[in-house]
């Protein structure tokens, strides 16, 4: 990716305050690269996560730093950015891993609410993107990374609006990946199973309680059944900050367009439909007469 020889990237993780993304900035730095860790709110609800990883960085010598950035606020992007080529002279890689999760039954959410679901998910994914790809084309290199799940291709109940924004999260990657390849930068996604994360502990349930209670004891069976499985099958988050680390270091043009992260049986299948749907994309674009713009599906 970078052509001076040294094998350290320059990456931006968003989301960086808990779960994949706290434990993401620490692999990656531990393994030599200069991390920048974006919080929200570092003066306020993420102080002591912020003050967290900058102590980290002073007892163990990481090149790791912290920055504010709400990725529901474009200028918070744009000054983020800045900020880092001004200290790091350039930006190699951007984790998109800042989400939320709206868990319950849609019927319950009002548009409002699933609006506030896609301004996290999605558009704040497309604001650090834009305000980091004029650096990347700029450079000639780069790489975006969005943190999706399985979601992103199965739906199961109550988790609709989640699943909808990690589809159009898909759609936007395959989209970058097309139009950017010109420019000498990859767009990939982490799809992955669920794991132990405060991301599903703080979802947001619906505001509307007499509609989500006609929906209880259906919601209160599936979450039976979902936490009996998970709680019999390996849920340590570890493999999901060492898969994009992979694809950070990864050599330009080698990486997977999607990495499926999860318990084998997941795994396969995931990788099994996203075959089949690249098999498809092709066949379309073929029929459309524009195979050639289209690099995988």
């Amino acid at each position: 990716m970078d052509n001076t020889g040294n094998n350290g990237r320059v990456v931006l993780v968003t989301g960086a305050s808990s779960g994949f993304g706290r434990l993401t900035v620490e692999v990656l730095a531990r393994r030599g690269h200069t991390v920048f860790a974006a919080l929200r709110d570092v003066d306020g609800r993420n102080r002591a996560a912020a003050e967290s990883l900058t102590a980290l960085a002073a007892a163990d010598r990481l090149d790791l730093h912290v920055v504010e950035l709400d990725v529901t606020d474009q200028s918070a992007a744009d000054r983020a950015i800045a900020t880092i080529v001004e200290t790091a002279g350039r930006l190699d890689v951007v984790v998109n891993n800042a989400g939320a999760v709206f868990a319950g039954p849609v019927e319950a959410y009002t548009a409002e609410e699933g609006a506030r679901q896609f301004d996290v998910n999605v558009w704040g994914a497309l604001r650090v993107n834009r305000a980091a790809l004029p650096q990347l084309r700029k450079q000639g290199h780069g790489l975006l990374i969005q943190i999706s799940s399985v979601s992103d291709r199965v739906t199961v109940p109550f988790t609709g609006l989640y699943a909808a924004s990690k589809a159009a999260l898909s759609a936007l990657t395959d989209a970058w990946r097309h139009e950017l390849t010109a420019f000498g930068v990859e767009s990939v996604t982490v799809q992955a199973a669920p794991y132990e994360s405060s991301l599903g502990a703080n979802g947001t349930m619906p505001a509307d309680g007499a509609r989500l209670d006609a929906y209880l004891p259906a919601l209160g069976a599936f979450m039976t059944d979902l936490t009996a499985t998970q709680n019999a099958q390996d849920r340590d988050p570890q493999p999901v900050a060492d898969a994009i680390a992979e694809l950070v270091e990864a050599p330009d043009g080698k990486r997977a367009h999607r990495t499926v992260v999860g318990p084998p049986a997941q795994r396969d299948a995931m990788d099994a439909l996203n075959r089949a749907t690249a098999e498809t994309a092709q066949a379309v674009a073929a029929d459309m007469g524009i195979a050639a713009h289209v690099h995988g599906g």
